[in-house]
């Protein structure tokens, strides 16, 4: 490829060149807004070139393979060393009940064999000898276990061949559906039941008890507490919810005295909101939710108010901590305000609030607010910016699999029946129309980190000082923005530049348009004018597809893994009273075990993929990927920042209970999965 070049300061016939590439592009990259799931998302399809990495594809198979052996390790409970059921399993089950078992086990066992084929493709050596036949169905199975995580560990050392001859990520989403349809058919509902993964748990040792393999996530030691709580809302999956507030508001009449039986008789309700110290989550959002059933049971989900409080200057303390609850968007007998000092109703009261925090996060926050904005950017930049753009070659590495990941989304994740459907609380078509509407009313201009902390009022470490997203994502802003602009500095000289660039402008236009990305709120008065405000968004853009992205995907799977932290639907009505719930109350609330299992699943694999690294753009590639020679300084500065970013953040993690999620080596450089 050229260097990059501005089309304007093109000569004719090369500027006709790029005019004829662009019109390539825009057949291969077609928008579609009717005939689409109402509509998600802008693309038609995933066009030649735009899909997955072979080593995404590769890691993604990895981990569906930890699942399998996650649940085979539970199953393998029930066998004996000759691959039978154990003696006391057999004897009380009769021979079809054993049949059917067994039947499970081998069905297990095939999804392993495919997820195993998979690989074999990717793997840059000739393929192994076939094992030797199997002694024992039961047997085989928990050694091919073994044996192929064993291999992929070799595979992940050795490397994966080139892209041509890897399969889409889709096939691995595939294999995990089956798998989680061979555990909900009716063997694999017994073979649950028998291993104690299945029905209605008593204990929260049940739900730790389906980590077999993997490592218990640390949440389960803390959850219950207040202040983990309270930290979820600014270091947790959605930390993006909170807004600083004078008052609870006419429609949670929070008393004073509730205020003081939880902050202290020192403090009160009218001067932490005078001191900017009161801080409101509120999901009413989540009252256009039509509750579903999972498939038997009813789901229920609440668009609940939440206060906390930031203890006055000079405690000892300034830790953000929760101060009231209420289920309902309007006050009432049915909807009573509850405070710690309710006991058992207090923690189902926040477990409704984690509930709606967790479809928040999953439709708003991270598919509408990440993967559906991007992919507005996917599609208009390989449409309007020939692939010598400069701006279409700083792009491309932070919009790479966007697509490929929306479109496997769509067809498998949030479909009819898929594990959006069976895992959050509302009926498939509300839960999609919750993130449309997100991506309907989402104000580019807005969410500029700098504004949108500002809006929300949390921009400000004196009132607020513990906020780690905050902190740690304008530390990465900061070092975006400048590589952005002394980038763009190579090409724009002015301006004028800026204007006089059709391509780019183009660009803006089809972003903006109803028939294109459609985004709102974006320009400088509907205008691209500057080079100043084109580094801005691009800061976005990048940001959003890194950092944000990252801030709330990969918590899915250290956090969001353990069902009772973070639920995605409860299973009983929020409380209408404060006193006389047993303790065993909580359970009724709480996901069946099959449900847990299979939310461990998707969080694992969503949360557990990591492809590329921020700022690494020769990673994964051979040579280098920047081939103008006036790049590489601007670009070993942003690369020193982010370096000093990770020292920074860990010196901040030995001061804070540690996060991680913006750590800019955990950061992957596009949404990919």
């Amino acid at each position: 490829m050229r260097y990059p070049s501005l089309p304007q300061k093109d000569p004719p016939a090369e500027q006709q060149q790029r005019k004829s590439e662009l019109a390539q592009a825009q057949n291969a990259y077609v928008y579609d807004h009717d005939t689409r799931l109402a509509p998600l998302g802008v693309a038609r399809s995933v066009p030649s070139g735009s899909g997955f990495a072979p080593i995404l594809v590769g890691s993604a198979v990895l981990v569906v393979l930890d699942l399998v052996g996650n649940v085979v390790a539970k199953a393998s409970k029930l066998v004996g060393p000759d691959g039978s059921l154990r003696a006391a399993e057999g004897a009380a089950l009769d021979t079809g009940t054993r049949d059917t078992l067994l039947g499970a086990l081998l069905d297990l066992k095939q999804c392993h064999r495919e997820l195993s084929s998979l690989l074999t493709p990717l793997h840059a050596e000739p393929e192994r000898a076939p094992a030797p036949p199997p002694r024992q169905p039961a047997v085989a199975l928990f050694e091919g276990v073994a044996e192929t995580i064993v291999r992929a560990a070799e595979d992940r050392a050795t490397g994966l061949v080139p892209g041509e001859k890897a399969h889409s990520v889709g096939k691995a989403g595939d294999l995990l559906r089956k798998l989680l349809e061979i555990l909900l058919s009716a063997a694999g509902k017994l073979l649950l039941d028998r291993v104690g993964m299945y029905g209605a748990a008593t204990s929260v040792y049940a739900y730790a008890s389906e980590f077999q393999t993997f490592r218990l996530p640390e949440i389960a030691s803390v959850y219950q507490d207040d202040a983990s709580f309270a930290w979820m809302r600014v270091a947790g999956p959605n930390p993006l919810v909170i807004r600083r507030v004078a008052s609870p508001g006419a429609n949670f009449p929070v008393t004073d005295a509730q205020y003081r039986a939880v902050m202290g008789d020192d403090d009160t309700l009218a001067r932490a909101g005078e001191e900017g110290r009161l801080y409101l989550a509120d999901y009413a959002a989540l009252s256009q939710l039509v509750p579903g059933s999972a498939p038997d049971q009813q789901k229920y989900v609440e668009a609940p108010l939440a206060l906390f409080a930031v203890p006055a200057a000079g405690s000892p303390s300034r830790l953000l901590r929760p101060v009231a609850i209420q289920c309902a968007q309007a006050p009432g007998a049915a909807s009573p305000i509850f405070t710690p000092s309710d006991g058992v109703a207090w923690e189902v009261a926040k477990l409704h609030v984690e509930v709606a925090d967790g479809n928040y996060h999953e439709m708003i926050s991270h598919l509408g607010q990440t993967h559906l904005v991007v992919e507005a950017f996917a599609m208009a930049t390989p449409r309007q910016l020939a692939p010598e753009h400069p701006v279409n070659v700083l792009l491309t590495p932070h919009l790479q699999g966007t697509l490929a990941i929306n479109d496997a989304a769509e067809a498998d994740l949030v479909a009819p029946g898929g594990p959006v459907d069976s895992l959050l609380a509302g009926t498939i078509a509300s839960s999609v129309q919750l993130a449309v509407d997100s991506v309907l009313g989402y104000r580019v201009n807005q969410q500029f980190l700098p504004a949108a902390l500002a809006s929300r009022g949390v921009d400000d470490p004196g009132a607020l000082p513990s906020y780690p997203y905050r902190d740690d994502a304008l530390l990465l802003w900061g070092a975006i923005h400048p590589w952005v602009s002394r980038y763009l500095a190579l090409y724009y000289t002015s301006d004028a530049d800026v204007q006089g660039d059709y391509e780019l402008q183009g660009w803006f236009a089809e972003l903006s348009s109803p028939s294109g990305g459609g985004l709102k709120d974006i320009g400088e008065d509907g205008a691209l004018r500057t080079v100043g405000y084109l580094a801005t968004l691009l800061t976005h853009v990048i940001f959003t597809a890194s950092a944000q992205h990252a801030a709330v995907n990969f918590p899915q799977r250290s956090i969001m893994s353990f069902t009772p932290a973070y639920p995605l639907a409860a299973y009983a009505p929020a409380p209408s009273v404060a006193e006389g719930l047993p303790p065993s109350e909580i359970f009724r609330h709480l996901p069946p075990l099959q449900q847990a299992l299979l939310q461990i699943n998707v969080m694992m694999l969503l949360g557990g993929v990591y492809y590329s690294r921020l700022g690494d753009y020769d990673r994964n590639i051979p040579g280098a990927y920047f081939t103008d020679p006036r790049v590489r300084e601007p670009l070993e500065a942003f690369q020193r920042a982010l370096i000093e970013i990770e020292a920074t953040i860990g010196k901040r993690n030995l001061q804070r209970n540690p996060y991680v999620f913006l750590l800019p080596s955990q950061i992957p450089q596009s949404i990919n999965i």
